[in-house]
């Protein structure tokens, strides 16, 4: 089983974890006192959202204030525009960013996006590895959800290429994408009953998949805490609760 920290995926009710998407200082404490009294397992920094985010020292310091003040595992995320992110860096500054980041052990997981050149993906994943981080490898479409079979074929692939975690959230048009997704990490969690998935349909149509991970493979669910960082996510406030009562 994977570990964020001291919090192990799979074991258990399905791992809490909450989305920092302020693009200040000012704006990232504000989150923090709001977060200091919420129920929740682990915290990712969303550094896309940060405006200093070619300030490494910022950046650096921030980390520091995140898990002084929270004392949770943090999961590191720079997400792009092609994944529903904020920023579109180039080859070169999104891996260079990554890799100094995970040199620096500056969090317990980093999230890197599956579809990029796989080679210089692989190297980030053994990097993670050899510096003590999890890896996350990540797919997101915020447009449509594909078919079951290329759901299955995408998350072996990350587990192919050696990721602790594999996640993919995919945006449903009709119901039948949900129970695609659903049946698509129950079939994969099948097959490599020890490999940490997250598996999320997006939006109101696929807040199920947000709840019920536990019953179809998924080992993490985010919740929001001022901000949602994707649609469909729910209130920390309520999510602990919901999560216990559909409890296998």
């Amino acid at each position: 089983m994977a570990k964020i920290g001291d919090i192990v995926l799979g074991q258990g009710l399905p791992k809490i974890c909450i989305p920092l998407v302020a693009r200040n200082e000012e704006g990232i404490n504000r989150e923090l006192d709001l977060m200091a009294g919420l129920d929740f397992d682990i915290v990712e920094f969303r550094i896309d959202y940060f405006e200093g985010l070619e300030d490494y020292t910022r950046l650096k310091d921030l980390m520091g204030l995140i898990k002084n003040r929270l004392n949770k595992p943090l999961i590191l995320t720079l997400r792009t525009k092609n994944e529903g992110g904020n920023v579109d860096p180039s080859e070169a500054t999104y891996f260079g960013l990554l890799e100094k980041i995970i040199e620096d052990r500056l969090a317990e997981a980093i999230d890197i996006e599956y579809m990029r050149k796989q080679e210089r993906v692989v190297r980030l994943v053994d990097l993670a590895k050899d510096k003590g981080l999890t890896s996350i490898l990540s797919n997101h479409d915020f447009n449509s959800t594909p078919d079951r079979e290329e759901i299955v074929t995408r998350l072996e692939a990350m587990i192919g290429m050696g990721a602790d975690v594999a996640k993919i959230a995919l945006m449903p048009t009709c119901p039948e994408d949900v129970l695609s997704l659903l049946g698509a990490s129950s079939q994969v969690k099948a097959k490599y009953p020890d490999q940490a998935l997250i598996c999320i349909s997006m939006g109101q149509m696929g807040m199920i998949s947000r709840l019920a991970g536990q019953v179809f493979g998924s080992d993490m669910t985010f919740a929001s805490g001022i901000e949602a960082s994707a649609p469909g996510q729910i209130s920390a406030k309520n999510l602990r609760k919901l999560l216990e009562v559909l409890a296998l």
